[in-house]
């Protein structure tokens, strides 16, 4: 038999042994928590990689663009597709352990908490992206040197602005004309009444509304004034037939409806720097076509239409032909007012048809519109050669210009255009100048109008919006398991006999 102290001592051994299992099985299990974290990690990183896999092909094949449709190809966004999609994904990465395996844990709940519509935040998200794609295909050096381009053009269009018009001057000419009238009146009413001075005075008349009427027929100011009669665009473009005739339904497009909006933390929105701006103007001229470079899509000019946003590509055309030669009449003034040459000659111009006035300031406003009437006809030569595929430099040297002031009438009639400048600027780098100025908002949205017009002529793309597609969104995993080698362990939460994880997965396609 055994002795008391044996039994004792059997009974400690046991108790010994039973709590070295016990910590040995806690150790596991704390070990095997572990492995269900990584299990739960991995299981969500693969999961949303393949949700962000399955992105909007038409706008990553045409614009180089991620996003994922958060409509999945439905008329309306719903929260819960996507979450069910997420747990498709992740819950069928975690089937992959097997029901055998120790790291036996079940996804139990996904939902999001944040997601951002690629017409959110202005559409910053999107220029952001299309900047990104253009900075990995784009040198900085080159990049720099646009920059300074846009800068430049700036600069040209503010020194061309000047106070006075040609219309300006023309209205100076007849008021002073009137005020020459009335003062030869009151001379004559003042002089004795004689027959050979009143037929001296009726001479000089006669030979004074001669030869203003012969200046008027050779006066740029006249000439331009005529000119300005006729529409622009058919001055300019040299086959009017050959327009496209396309249009669209505006009201139902992104710029012009109430957009879906996100949920997101508006303080971690990021706004565009000038670089990115540059970055984005390169990318439209890359991904978009225009008059030069015609497209095949709803609109054929869609540079003009980001620029103009009117609903047909004629209308778009000739807003930016008009605002074009707005830039062109501006920079042309600035070059006439740098080159004394071409000053002196507006000035031998005003002075013969304003010289009458005797008054410097009225000879000033009309050799301003005289400036003005050259650079006019300059500018309406710089555009048929910019339309016809040609390059013109912001600011021209005397070598590139075109126009002879003595006979500006001969020039612009016909097809005439403008010498070509070697190192100029072509039709698109113009329409890009104009863009800098474009308030971000603006050209986002209207870039995302011909997107999602794109998207629309695919098969299935009919619902396709703008306003569904998501490019960053954080989504919440639950995930539970149950105690396999221990009811404790030392890591992980215990809940109603089991563990909960929570996972915060977050997708992004824009790099950060």
């Amino acid at each position: 038999m055994k002795t008391e102290a044996e039994g004792s001592l059997t009974i400690f051994s046991a108790l010994s042994l039973l709590l070295i299992l016990s910590f040995l099985l806690a150790l596991l299990e704390g070990a095997r928590v572990s492995g269900l974290q990584m299990m739960d990690t991995l299981a969500a990183d693969t999961g949303m990689d393949c949700v962000a896999a399955e992105y909007q092909t038409v706008l990553w094949d045409k614009y180089h663009l991620l996003y994922l449709d958060g409509a999945y190809g439905w008329d309306q966004f719903d929260e819960n597709k996507v979450s069910s999609r997420v747990m498709d994904y992740v819950a069928g990465n975690l089937s992959q352990t097997g029901e055998n395996s120790v790291f036996r844990t079940k996804l139990c709940e996904a939902s999001l908490l944040e997601y951002m519509f690629a017409t959110d935040n202005d559409g910053t998200g999107m220029l952001r992206q299309a900047s990104a794609y253009m900075k990995r295909h784009l040198p900085e050096d080159v990049a720099k040197k646009m920059y300074q381009q846009y800068q430049d053009g700036k600069k040209a269009e503010a020194d061309g602005k000047t106070e006075y018009s040609v219309e300006d001057a023309d209205q100076a000419i007849i008021n002073a004309k009137k005020e020459k009238e009335q003062a030869d009146q009151n001379d004559k009413e003042g002089a004795p009444q004689e027959e050979a001075g009143e037929k001296n005075i009726q001479d000089n008349e006669n030979n004074h509304a001669q030869d203003a009427e012969d200046g008027k027929k050779e006066s740029p100011i006249q000439i331009v004034l005529q000119l300005k009669q006729n529409a622009l665009l058919g001055m300019t473009v040299s086959d009017m037939s050959s327009l496209s005739a396309k249009a669209v339904e505006a009201k139902d497009m992104v710029s012009n409806r109430q957009c879906e909006t996100g949920r997101y933390d508006m303080k971690k929105a990021e706004k565009m720097n000038v670089s990115d701006r540059v970055m984005v103007l390169e990318y439209i001229g890359k991904h978009f076509s225009d008059y030069t470079e015609p497209g095949k899509g709803d609109l054929t000019y869609e540079m003009e239409y980001i620029l103009c946003g009117k609903d047909t590509d004629k209308k778009n055309l000739e807003s930016s032909i008009e605002r074009l030669m707005r830039m062109r009449e501006a920079a042309n003034v600035a070059h006439i007012i740098a080159d004394r040459e071409k000053l002196n000659q507006t000035l031998m111009i005003a002075t013969s048809l304003a010289g009458f006035s005797g008054n410097p300031a009225v000879v000033k406003i009309v050799q301003i519109g005289v400036v003005a009437a050259w650079a006019y006809v300059e500018s309406i030569l710089d555009l048929r050669t910019l339309l016809s595929g040609g390059k013109i430099s912001l600011i021209k040297s005397a070598a590139e210009w075109t126009t002879d002031l003595k006979k500006l009438g001969e020039i612009v009639t016909g097809e005439g255009k403008a010498r070509e400048c070697k190192n100029g600027l072509s039709y698109q780098a113009y329409i890009k100048q104009l863009l800098f100025a474009m308030k971000e908002k603006k050209m986002a949205y209207r870039m995302m109008d011909i997107m999602e017009l794109a998207m629309q002529k695919e098969q299935n793309g009919k619902n396709a919006r703008m306003d569904h597609m998501i490019d960053n969104m954080i989504c919440e995993l639950r995930f539970e398991a149950k105690p396999l080698f221990a009811k404790r362990s030392l890591y992980g939460d215990m809940e109603m006999g089991g563990y909960t994880f929570f996972k915060r997965q977050k997708l992004s396609y824009i790099n950060e």
